[in-house]
């Protein structure tokens, strides 16, 4: 199976020919088109109306980039804040932001003649453009901005109206900044401008010139059918509007600022796999163009060094092989495993294998590493969880590939032999004889929980311990922020804890104060006193966790669905194993399941329909549901099916319709829209 890969074939067609669905009237001349209605709901397409509903809008734009607009397209990203003295709108333009390395953004004002008294925008995300108007004394200027999703570049119109003028300056700046290079046409009322920040292909003063007086509005085209394929993915709708639209900005984010560079494997989002985005991420790109050179030996903190070794990430971790298994769990793509999961964990494990010292009870233990926000500690649980995670799938690995290894005795040893993680009555420890006794934002300690699942829901004893570790760490929250409630409701939904993940998700998702664990007005947030952003993707997790689950080698529908949360739909979430489906549940009951993908492996699907169901199993071009399937049991609500490859398989409760189509459920309040309040 390729289930993810493939659709970067989909998508870069969709994006070159499928034009004829999208309008596009004169773009850049100022002509009316649609993203004049960016606040306009769509309500024959469930989609677009979806999507268009949450839309972010801001009654001024704020001084701090932090709760800003943003656009992107995972290499530029452009920020819209006040500019200083209230003197116009300025742009920020540079990477994603998220980074510490990331040099400070270049700037450019849009500076009218008049003074501001007024500033409007709309996000639109179904376009992936900012439209707004800003009113002066002496008029108004309407401006329309996009990150072109093909080009490193930003496209700007402005229309002039009264006896308003726009210029543009860019302010002298201090310090390490990104070079920023811009071009402008038009004269008069109408004015359209391109830029971008940064060197390399795309960003010089000639490729702007020419992205201008080419076929504009074929790019805009080209830009809105990328997005509208995007979006057009999955599916996902719930009661709780507030959710339902950070489900869909979280996908916003997740196309604005992944960035694709192999370089970037490590840092890859996990939200990428269950959202069935594989395509625009690292991992797709390492894949055609091979990894990058940093992966091609190891790097990372040494053992026994600890906190001295300053920000050095675990050499696990930086070679990107969480970010690859991922891939490969959600595809079973045998490229990932065999050109990029296994070399790297033969180097890590390698690496690892030399400062493994042999203690008085046999057991191999590691000397003094640094875990993350915490501590400084032999026999780490950070470290070890990576190590343990890391041997055992590479000997997975290699047994799946059929490889003849002479190294697997030794890799066998260390996986048999590596010392257990060190326990008291809180749970997990942070190492050996240091505990988590204060509030941390950041469980490092609970690595093997999550994203390394290394302990089964379904084993009683690893529940226990689960549930004890995860309260502990959960049960101090002086030092938490926007990421450690994020991370906490990813969590609680791993643990089938609904109302927990869910509290955690409302208190993240409210509106609130800076600084109180809640996201700024654009869905970000902050790292206590770092001055960068980052985007919450563990929260997004944590909502497609709630409607599709996995663990014990089976897929789980609606496995910990809150109480308020009667109806919902979804329509082509992604699983483990290569699996793609569709649910839909009903007061309370699940009412219907769809899944295809299927390789000609078992599956053992925990579809939750309680009483009778029907099944049947279609191939493409099948009339109706297709055949009767016949199903093995194992527990009320789980049946188990040998879905071939091309394979559909239909589960229903008896009577009750068959209704896979992306639809609105009813919602349950107005909920929260994002942005900022005049």
């Amino acid at each position: 199976m390729n289930a993810g890969f493939d659709r970067r074939t989909f998508i870069r067609t969709a994006a070159g020919t499928g034009l004829a669905a999208v309008s596009v009237t004169a773009w850049a001349t100022g002509a009316s088109s649609a993203w004049a209605d960016a606040g306009r709901e769509a309500a024959a397409d469930p989609y677009e109306h979806a999507v268009r509903d949450a839309r972010m809008e801001w009654a001024r734009l704020p001084k701090d980039w932090h709760a800003a607009p943003y656009l992107g397209n995972g290499r530029l990203t452009a920020r819209l804040v006040a500019a200083p003295g209230g003197r116009g709108v300025r742009l920020l333009l540079g990477g994603p932001g998220i980074r510490p390395d990331d040099p400070s953004p270049g700037q450019l004002d849009l500076v009218p003649l008049g003074a501001p008294t007024g500033l409007a925008c709309v996000l639109d995300l179904w376009n992936a453009e900012l439209t707004g108007r800003l009113t002066t004394t002496r008029g108004s200027v309407v401006f329309t901005a996009l990150v072109d999703r093909h080009s490193p570049a930003l496209l700007l119109r402005t229309t002039a109206e009264g006896g308003e003028q726009v210029s543009f300056t860019a302010p002298s700046r201090a310090g390490r900044g990104l070079p920023l290079t811009w071009v402008r046409q038009g004269s008069g009322t109408h004015r359209l401008l391109a830029a971008s920040a940064g060197e390399g292909s795309g960003t010089d003063e000639g490729a702007l010139r020419a992205l201008l007086t080419a076929d504009v509005d074929g790019t805009i085209a080209r830009h809105r059918a990328w997005w509208r394929a995007f979006f057009r993915r999955g599916y996902v709708s719930l009661p709780d509007r507030t959710l339902q639209r950070f489900h869909w900005i979280q996908l916003y984010t997740l196309a604005a600022v992944t960035d694709a560079s192999p370089e970037r494997l490590g840092h890859a989002p996990a939200l990428l796999g269950p959202s069935g985005h594989l395509d625009i991420g690292p991992v797709a790109t390492a894949l055609e163009q091979g990894p990058h050179h940093s992966h091609r030996h190891v790097t990372g903190a040494l053992p026994g060094v600890g906190s001295k070794a300053g920000r050095t990430e675990n050499p696990v971790r930086a070679s990107g092989a969480l970010a690859l298994w991922e891939a490969y769990r959600y595809t079973e793509d045998r490229r990932v495993l065999r050109d990029l999961l296994r070399p790297a964990l033969c180097r890590v494990v390698d690496f690892y294998s030399g400062f493994l010292v042999e203690g008085m009870d046999g057991r191999l233990h590691l000397p003094v590493t640094h875990s993350p926000g915490q501590a400084d500690v032999s026999d780490c649980t950070y470290d070890l969880s990576l190590l343990r995670w890391a041997v055992t799938t590479l000997i997975s690995a290699t047994r799946r590939l059929g490889v003849d290894e002479p190294r697997m005795a030794g890799w066998q040893d260390i996986a048999a032999r590596l010392t257990p993680y060190h326990q008291d009555d809180t749970g997990v420890m942070i190492g050996a004889g240091v505990r988590a006794s204060r509030s941390h934002p950041v469980p490092s300690h609970l690595l093997w929980l999550l994203p390394l699942r290394e302990k089964e829901w379904s084993d009683q004893g690893d529940r226990e311990l689960m549930r004890r570790s995860f309260g502990h760490w959960s049960g101090m929250r002086d030092a938490w922020h926007g990421g450690s409630y994020a991370v906490a409701a990813y969590l609680a939904a791993s643990l089938r804890d609904a109302e927990r993940a869910s509290e955690m998700l409302r208190h993240l998702t409210r509106t609130g104060a800076t600084g109180d664990g809640t996201l700024s007005p654009n869905s970000l947030y902050t790292h206590g006193t770092s001055p960068f952003t980052a985007a919450p993707f563990e929260a997004g997790q944590a909502l497609l966790e709630l409607l599709v689950g996995s663990g014990g080698g089976a897929v789980d529908v609606f496995p910990a669905v809150p109480e308020g949360w009667r109806d919902a739909r979804v329509v082509g979430l992604h699983a483990p194993g290569g699996y793609v489906l569709d649910a839909t549940r009903h007061d309370g009951h699940t009412k219907a399941v769809r899944v295809r993908g299927g390789s000609g492996r078992p599956l053992t699907l925990r579809h939750g329909i309680e009483g009778d169901t029907e099944a049947w199993v279609s191939r493409p071009g099948d009339e109706g549901p297709g055949r009767r399937a016949e199903l093995g049991h194992s527990a009320p609500g789980t049946a188990q099916f040998r879905l071939g490859e091309g394979e559909t398989l239909t589960l229903v409760h008896r009577g009750a319709d068959l209704v896979f189509e992306a639809d609105q459920v009813p919602a349950a309040g107005s909920g929260r829209r994002w942005g900022l309040p005049g």
